[in-house]
């Protein structure tokens, strides 16, 4: 197995001081997609952490504003204006014109065309500012808000997002199975690699796909004992989190209360620290784990700041198992092992394996 324990030793300030390694699960027969269970509970995390509501029918209205730079946010997966991934949403759905007059006949038509306006990098900007237009301070405008809401419910809408998601899985299956067979030797991957990848590709969409492969491709020519990236070593001595690791935060679980927006994402980031450490230092990690949280800081290195501290906390939480992301602490560990043998689990089970971060206790 490739292994990376000296640059991520580096980075955490803890280079030479963990010996104790679990033993990893022994490699089952191998998969060809990912199992059904698998599929369901990667979507039901990553659904908990985007919409707060991983198993209503409601999830595929949701919306959300600005407060996360993506300008507007919508369905079950959020896709949006920022990334662009709105556009491939109306791409599914049968006369998205038509549907669009009808559900929203005041908003529907501007809505449509500014969705589409978000592919392109040059024309994006402004469809952000056509975002913005119909919400103050994040806070989206009622009238706007109840049209949006019919459309994003018509069954033809369900179904565009339902469909979308099936791209998504597939997506991070095929970097699942690379990861696994090219980094760590095995010919499947673990539940937790997969939610990963999903995670990763619902949060921040196709751009950083090609990327994220020359990393990983990158990182498999190592040879074990090398150093790995020296300059993320130089950059990252500070601490486990991105936030950490940039700005120089004390790695330790805030006392004060978690604020909300932006500064929320760094309260999670500083915890994480703390925790990621520990689990670190006390043996509760896998070098396959480790580093899986090696590609998190890498891919979140190339992003602004607010949106790579928050992706550095949900892809730590998926790599590690447990964390703070988006204003949740979540021990998913039990509900990993569950989903390796072969188990299902519930929208019921992954909310209750989270709860409300706590001054001091993270």
């Amino acid at each position: 197995m490739i292994r990376f324990w000296a640059a991520l030793g580096l980075g955490l300030g803890l280079a030479g001081s963990v010996q104790a390694q679990p033993v990893e699960p022994a490699p089952s027969a191998p998969l060809t997609a990912p199992p059904i269970a698998w599929a369901q509970g990667a979507s039901i995390m990553t659904r908990l952490l985007e919409t707060a509501a991983p198993s209503s029918l409601a999830v595929y209205t949701t919306m959300a504003g600005d407060k996360d730079k993506q300008g507007l946010s919508v369905g079950a997966l959020q896709w949006n204006f920022g990334q662009g991934t709105i556009a491939d949403l109306i791409d599914r759905v049968p006369d998205a014109d038509a549907l669009a007059a009808t559900a929203m006949p005041f908003h529907g038509a501007d809505f449509v065309k500014y969705a589409r306006l978000s592919r392109d990098p040059l024309t994006r900007p402004e469809a952000l500012a056509w975002a913005r237009s119909v919400q103050s301070d994040g806070v989206i405008d009622p009238a706007f808000a109840i049209e949006l809401a019919g459309f994003l419910g018509d069954p033809a809408m369900v179904a565009a997002q339902d469909a979308g998601e099936q791209v998504f899985r597939a997506s991070a299956w095929n970097l699942a199975t690379k990861w696994s067979a090219n980094l760590q030797g095995r010919p499947s991957p673990h539940f937790s690699e997969y939610a990963f990848f999903y995670d990763m590709r619902v949060q921040a969409g196709a751009r950083y796909l090609d990327e994220i492969e020359a990393v990983m491709a990158k990182l498999a020519t190592f040879k074990a004992g090398e150093t790995r990236d020296v300059d993320f070593v130089s950059r990252a001595r500070t601490g486990a989190a991105f936030v950490a690791m940039k700005n120089d935060v004390p790695c330790v679980i805030p006392t004060a209360k978690r604020p909300n927006l932006a500064a929320g994402h760094v309260w999670d980031g500083q915890a994480n620290c703390a925790i990621w450490r520990a689990m670190i230092a006390g043996g509760e990690t896998q070098s396959a784990d480790r580093e899986l949280l090696v590609l998190a800081f890498l891919r979140a290195y190339v992003g602004s700041d607010a949106f790579a501290v928050n992706l550095f906390n949900r892809k730590g939480l998926f790599a590690t198992g447990r964390g703070l992301a988006n204003g949740r602490s979540c021990d998913f560990r039990i509900l990993f092992a569950a989903l390796d043998a072969g188990e299902s689990v519930t929208a019921d089970q992954v909310s209750g394996a989270c709860r409300a971060p706590k001054p001091g206790k993270g």
